[in-house]
């Protein structure tokens, strides 16, 4: 089996406003190396497809359709918890950190070591647009898998 086969192709999420989430998204994308961003409309919404041409993945962000906007999002109900994406590097972690800091996201935890693996776990987790979570997280044995 390929080491390609299992790996993410997309991930889409779901904003109230497009444009003011996009102001948060496209510095922190940006950072990340999701450097190609196209706008469309499809399913009689807008959305922005960010590209990562490095890893062949892509990060969606569809804007809410009419009222459901209105529905605030809640990380403990069934549905989407977080998203973690990986670091490099610890420095990027904390690079991170002060990057949702400046964009006016609210860091939850972090940037520090979290029990969570075997070999190092350094990680940030934050709240974006709609209090969507997220995290990035650099775990130095995975880290050398894909360098």
């Amino acid at each position: 089996m390929s080491r390609w086969r299992g790996t993410i192709n997309h991930l889409s999420i779901t904003v109230s406003d497009l444009d003011a989430a996009m102001r948060f998204f496209g510095p922190m994308l940006d950072f990340l190396g999701y450097t190609e961003h196209e706008s469309g409309r499809d399913s009689g919404t807008r959305l922005t497809i960010n590209i990562n041409p490095s890893i062949g993945a892509a990060f969606n962000i569809w804007e809410a359709k009419g009222e459901l906007a209105a529905h605030p999002f809640e990380v403990y109900e069934p549905g989407l918890h977080h998203v973690a994406f990986n670091a490099d590097s610890r420095e990027s972690v904390d690079q991170m950190a002060e990057l949702v800091r400046s964009l006016g996201g609210a860091v939850l935890a972090g940037p520090g070591e979290f029990p969570y693996a075997v070999g190092g776990y350094y990680a940030v987790y934050f709240l974006g647009p709609d209090n969507l979570k997220f995290e990035f997280v650099h775990m130095p044995e995975l880290a050398g898998v894909h360098s």
